[in-house]
């Protein structure tokens, strides 16, 4: 997987090497470097620390994408799940009962049972639906059902669901979707491999406000920070200090 011709240039400004030390009695015992990527929504490097090629998986930072089919779809409007359940369909939330709520409503408004969630119940928890990935899905089965696919096989990745999915980040990545890595994330739905620059471009795209979809779950995240994390959560209060100007 390479970048496209845009990611690859030499980027406008770059930083000497950044990183964290951790201190034990103020002696330094672990250094870790920073790796850091700003990008336009052209894709071109604007700056960087360290390495914008490096790979990592995106994890829960892919959930407004994959929520991108959900809105899309017209599964959101369907449901009537408003912004609230936007913002919990993108949320890593803290599974909470306001939290558990948000996902209930998005499948009630469904008519979808929580038995079909197919993420974990916690440790210590009664439901599936106090999973911290719980609201995105939630997004997937109501997408499922408003387009009449299978709600049995939603996290297989060769399931309709998961290929639109890959197909809306490829298009934003330009890049055909085959050269997209793709593995199992830790509640069982898909992740990508991607490098640093390539989820900077995404994030590019989800604040540059020029698609309405991204647009709308942007607006429903920075609206609802409580949901996208939780109280005392370091995203969330990322946010309401940003005052709708930043999103984590």
């Amino acid at each position: 997987m390479s970048l496209p011709s845009s990611l690859g240039g030499a980027p406008r400004a770059s930083v000497s090497p950044l990183e964290v030390r951790l201190l034990r009695d103020g002696i330094v015992e672990s250094r870790h470097r920073v790796h850091a990527v700003v990008c336009d929504g052209r894709g071109r490097v604007l700056m960087r620390a360290g390495d914008p090629q490096l790979l990592s998986f995106v994890r829960s930072a892919l959930k407004p994408f994959q929520a991108t089919v959900f809105v899309a779809s017209g599964a959101a409007d369907a449901c009537g799940c408003g912004e609230r359940g936007l913002a919990i369909a993108c949320a890593s939330h803290a599974g909470t009962p306001a939290h558990a709520r948000e996902a209930f409503r998005l499948l009630w408004g469904a008519e979808i049972e929580p038995e079909q969630l197919q993420c974990p119940i916690p440790a210590g928890g009664s439901s599936a639906l106090e999973h911290n990935c719980s609201g995105k899905h939630a997004a997937f089965l109501a997408t499922c059902k408003r387009l009449g696919w299978s709600s049995e096989s939603y996290l297989q990745s060769e399931h309709p669901l998961q290929q639109e999915v890959l197909k809306r980040v490829a298009e934003l990545l330009a890049l055909p979707p085959a050269e997209l890595l793709v593995a199992r994330d830790d509640c069982g739905a898909p992740t990508l491999q991607l490098q640093l620059a390539q989820m900077a471009l995404l994030y590019a795209h989800l604040g540059s406000g020029e698609q309405p979809d991204l647009e709308r779950l942007l607006r429903a995240m920075l609206n609802h920070p409580e949901l996208v994390a939780g109280q005392g959560r370091f995203d969330t209060d990322v946010m309401r200090q940003g005052h709708g100007q930043v999103l984590s």
